[in-house]
């Protein structure tokens, strides 16, 4: 018999990663952090507050791969703060620095609208929206 992992990876990109607004909801249930990179496009959303990973394009998308233990607080952060505003779901093969690809749970932006500028260099951390927010 075997039994499931007791920690699920999660692909960041955005306001989950370490150091950003949303990482210390979800830090206590972090065991590690592997920075990687997953293939699609990083736009900002329209109203220029957050990021948005459309998949698709030759681009890579800079962030982190979290080994991250599911909980409450967890389950809430995603479906509160992400599934909720219009993210989809899936599992997505993702490229961590040291070379090795893992299949891993992504939250991507499943349509066209709402979807502003690119991010230059597939990369949240540091960004700066271009126009007025």
């Amino acid at each position: 018999m075997s039994f499931p992992s007791p920690t699920v990876p999660l692909f960041v990109y955005g306001s989950l990663r370490p150091g950003m607004e949303l990482w210390s909801a979800i830090e206590a249930h972090v065991d590690h952090v592997t920075p990687a990179s997953a293939a699609g496009r990083l736009h900002w959303h329209v109203g220029g507050q957050w990021p948005l990973l459309v998949s698709g394009g030759s681009g890579r998308v800079r962030g982190d791969l979290l080994a991250l233990r599911p909980g409450d607080e967890v389950n809430r952060v995603i479906v509160d703060e992400e599934l909720r505003y219009g993210y989809d779901a899936r599992w997505v093969r993702v490229l961590t620095d040291d070379g090795d690809e893992v299949e891993a749970l992504v939250l991507l932006w499943p349509r066209t609208s709402e979807v502003g500028p690119l991010i230059a260099g597939g990369d949240f951390s540091g960004a700066r929206f271009p126009g007025p927010a």
